[in-house]
C-alpha cells in the first residue's frame, strides 16, 4: 500500500479525535483537489498492510483512539490492499470512515471489489440524500449483522469545486454523500454534518500541514 503520512489526534476530518491516513495515488485528479501532491505513487510511500495494520493497532493501544479516516489520495484505487488492512484493525477501531472519488454504485458494480468492505449487492442501497433513512442499507445491515461491512461510513464522488458551497464539515462539494452503512453511527454523523467547517493546522515531518475541509479560493469564487 502507499501511503504519505498518519496523524493522530484529527478533529476536522469526522466526529472526534481520530486517526487518519492520507494514501498516495488518485486517477482522479480532480479540479482544485486540495492534496495535488497524493496523486501519485511513489516507491518510498509504500508499506505492507500488514505492517500499516500494526502501527494503526499499536496507535490505537497506547492512545485509546477508536475512530479512524482514510483519504488521499483516493483509498479505494488500493481497495485490495486497503481491505487487507481495514480487517485487521476492525477489532481495534469502531468508527471507519473513508473519503473516495468513486460513487457508491460505481464502486459496488466492481467486479473486483475485495468481499466484505461495502454492503453485498443484494442490500438495499444508500440514499442519495446523504444518510441513509428507512429502508437504506444502514437500517438492513442492523437487522443482518453479519452483512455489516468492513467501511462504517463512506464519503463519495470526485470534488467539484463549483459545488463547494463552504457549509458542510464533511465533504468538500454538494455532490458528495455522506453514506453512513454503520446505523450505530447514524445520529452521531448527522450531527457532525450540522456544524462549521474548521480546519486544524499541524507540523508533520518538518512541514505545515492543514487538516479538514478547505472552503474554494477567492480567485475561483472572482471567475462567476
Amino acid at each position: 500500500m502507499f501511503v504519505d503520512r498518519i496523524y493522530f489526534p484529527v478533529t476536522t476530518l469526522g466526529p472526534g479525535e481520530r486517526v487518519v491516513v492520507w494514501t498516495c495515488g488518485c486517477t482522479k485528479r480532480c479540479p482544485g483537489c486540495a492534496n495535488p501532491e497524493l496523486w501519485e505513487t511513489r516507491p518510498e510511500a509504500a508499506i505492507e498492510p500488514a505492517r500499516l495494520a500494526a502501527v494503526l493497532n499499536d496507535l490505537a493501544g497506547r492512545t485509546g483512539a477508536h475512530r479512524i479516516t482514510f483519504t488521499g489520495g483516493d483509498p479505494l484505487e488500493q481497495a485490495p490492499a486497503l481491505a487487507s488492512v481495514l480487517a485487521a484493525i476492525r477489532s481495534a477501531f469502531d468508527d471507519i470512515l473513508i473519503y473516495t472519488g468513486y460513487t457508491f454504485g460505481e464502486l459496488t458494480a466492481m467486479p473486483k471489489l475485495p468481499k466484505g468492505l461495502l454492503p453485498l449487492p443484494s442490500s438495499p442501497q444508500p440514499s442519495s440524500g446523504g444518510l441513509p433513512n428507512e429502508g437504506s442499507a444502514g437500517a438492513a445491515l442492523s437487522a443482518h449483522p453479519e452483512d455489516a461491512p468492513l467501511i462504517d461510513v463512506l464519503i463519495d464522488g470526485p470534488y467539484v469545486e463549483a459545488e463547494n458551497d463552504g457549509v458542510c464539515a464533511l465533504r468538500g462539494s454538494t455532490n458528495q454523500r455522506v453514506i453512513v452503512l454503520n446505523p450505530a453511527l447514524e445520529t452521531l454523523y448527522h450531527e457532525e454534518m450540522q456544524k462549521p467547517r474548521s480546519v486544524q493546522n499541524a507540523v508533520f515531518d518538518g512541514r505545515a500541514i492543514s487538516i479538514g475541509i478547505h472552503g474554494r479560493p477567492q480567485t475561483t469564487r472572482e471567475k462567476e
